[in-house]
């Protein structure tokens, strides 16, 4: 830290913390320094107590940083149990409105003109204020009816104080907290700043809109239009939509057949966007969802969207179909692929995988909760050292919304039903000859690619080795079998020795016998009573190394 603002901000930060009854906790992840000198000796009778709903007290007193914060740890479920999840997941962004006045001059800064120039109606009364911007209705001079999302102004100051003053702590706890290093603080809080960072800028916001919109095909889900050429960092311009919130209230004015519609529409819309696309919207609760007058829904705010990798979609589909068939085998190696932050007990992790799998053996399908059941699954992989990307973790928290709002929809409808449907469909994908070829190629431009590099790491090994630069280290840990496979391997390499000698032998007979240029019939049974004769006694060698490893085996 090296602004005066993050200095006096962080007693501010401890105080509070301290107030709502987290002593215990910050002496446990290794904040003892930070404490006050005369509050070090406070009791810690409220650390049994204090749980999320204190939290979330103590964020919200802390301001619109640590809001966002609480809401981005209430979706780690895999590393937190629900008594902190459940209640951080409550934060509500709300704070007054800015006025006018300043939402005037960033549009105007933002646009190089007046106002005017651009909007040829402005209402000054916002329709939405949040913690880190608000929403203005307008009207374009082409006609067309917008909504004005701007950010607060100096929002960025506030929080990059707070950011470089959280990264300060947690790099305080991970140095003095095993507690703090098996929770990868410092991974999380940057993980964090990075999702709050990408979430304050509007450009990269459209950015996602326009991706998402650019996937969906689907006629009654719908996105609204964006306006780049009046977006900016500080401001975002996009399609106003007129509808109502999908409240029970306006559920229930739906007829039976448009809701189940509407269910299907949105969970198969969800799925593609995840397994298929791989660009999704992964907030779709009700409140970012409006009922349009058609009868559609509008998905609005993209500003919590996540993206995956073709290798992450083909981890996603692998675990879908390994959870599908009941395989804890293959679950664990998809899910050791993932890397860890520690050595993997892969029998303890494939015995816990059987015992959570078995949870839901002798359950109907209808009766599994998809999301809960990712959430629980990430939560295992992060028990056992796995490092579960946050993408991962979004796609969960993606499934568990979209869950609740089909079941809002309709009871009827089991969005696993629809998972699975969507996990058959990409099992014969991955069997489709276009799908098979694309694979060929590109492992054969793979393997283009590594052959041109061997011969320079072949000829840089070989200098290394006769410079004597090369350093072996190796790390064995020694089993039963070990010797076993040691010896057997040496059978192998005197077999490959004993043919390469076999070979170089006959070749040598050969070629001695052309060179001395005698082609006689008697050369010629010569030279093969020696090839023959050499022979036999390499094939009894050979059936003899067999036998030998054969009893070693037994």
């Amino acid at each position: 830290m090296t602004t005066w603002n993050a200095l006096t901000r962080l007693p501010e930060i401890i105080t509070i913390l301290m107030r709502h009854g987290f002593t215990g906790y910050l002496k446990d992840l290794g904040l003892s320094e930070k404490i006050p000198f005369h509050k070090r000796g406070t009791t810690e009778e409220k650390k049994e107590h204090v749980k999320g709903e204190e939290l979330r007290a103590a964020f919200e007193e802390l301001g619109p940083t640590f809001m966002k914060l609480g809401q981005f740890i209430s979706t780690r479920t895999d590393i937190l149990s629900p008594e902190w999840t459940v209640p951080l997941s409550k934060l509500q962004s709300n704070a007054p409105p800015i006025p006018f006045d300043d939402i005037k001059q960033i549009i105007e800064f933002e646009s190089g003109g007046p106002l005017e120039s651009s909007f040829i109606e402005f209402d000054e009364t916002p329709i939405g204020t949040a913690s880190l911007g608000q929403v203005h209705r307008a009207v374009l001079y082409s006609g067309e009816q917008v909504a004005v999302k701007v950010r607060r102004p100096h929002i960025e100051m506030v929080v990059n104080q707070d950011i470089q003053v959280l990264r300060h702590l947690a790099a305080i706890a991970e140095k003095n907290s095993s507690l703090a290093r098996q929770f990868s603080v410092k991974e999380t809080i940057d993980e964090f700043a990075a999702s709050l960072l990408k979430e304050m800028n509007y450009r990269l916001e459209a950015a996602e809109a326009l991706s998402v919109k650019a996937q969906i095909d689907n006629e009654w889900i719908y996105v609204p239009a964006i306006f780049p050429d009046y977006t900016s960092e500080r401001v975002l311009v996009m399609e106003l939509v007129e509808g109502k919130k999908l409240t029970s209230e306006t559920i229930n004015q739906l007829s039976s057949q448009r809701r189940k519609e509407l269910a299907e529409a949105l969970a198969e819309s969800v799925l593609a966007q995840v397994y298929v696309k791989g660009v999704f919207h992964a907030d779709p609760h009700p409140g970012n969802l409006i009922l349009l007058k058609n009868e559609t829904l509008a998905l609005i705010d993209f500003g919590n969207t996540g993206r995956l990798s073709e290798e992450m979609k083909q981890l996603l589909a692998e675990c879908l179909f390994s959870l599908n068939d009941r395989d804890s085998v293959s679950l664990s190696l998809a899910i050791q692929s993932l890397g860890a932050n520690r050595e993997v007990d892969t029998k303890a992790m494939r015995r816990d995988l059987d015992t959570w799998m078995n949870t839901y053996l002798d359950r109907a399908l209808q009766e599994v909760k998809m999301g809960t059941m990712f959430q629980e699954l990430f939560a295992l992989a992060a028990k056992h050292g796995i490092r579960v990307p946050r993408e991962f973790i979004q796609v969960g928290q993606a499934f568990l919304k979209v869950e609740q709002t089909v079941s809002a929809l309709d009871p009827d409808i089991r969005f696993n039903i629809i998972l699975k449907d969507t996990g058959e469909r990409l099992m014969w994908e991955q069997l489709h000859p276009k799908r098979l070829l694309r694979e060929t190629r590109k492992l054969t431009r793979q393997v283009q690619l590594s052959a041109r590099k061997l011969p320079t790491v072949l000829n840089e090994t070989i200098r290394k080795w006769e410079n004597g630069e090369p350093h072996l280290q190796m790390n064995i840990k020694p089993d039963d079998d070990m010797m076993s496979r040691i010896e057997r391997i040496a059978h192998m390499l005197i077999l490959s020795i004993m043919m390469l000698a076999f070979s170089i032998i006959i070749a040598g007979v050969i070629i001695g016998i052309k060179i001395s240029g005698d082609n006689s019939q008697l050369t010629n049974v010569y030279t093969f009573q020696i090839v023959l004769s050499i022979a036999f006694l390499i094939t009894i060698l050979f059936l003899i190394t067999i036998y030998m490893m054969w009893r070693k085996k037994k």
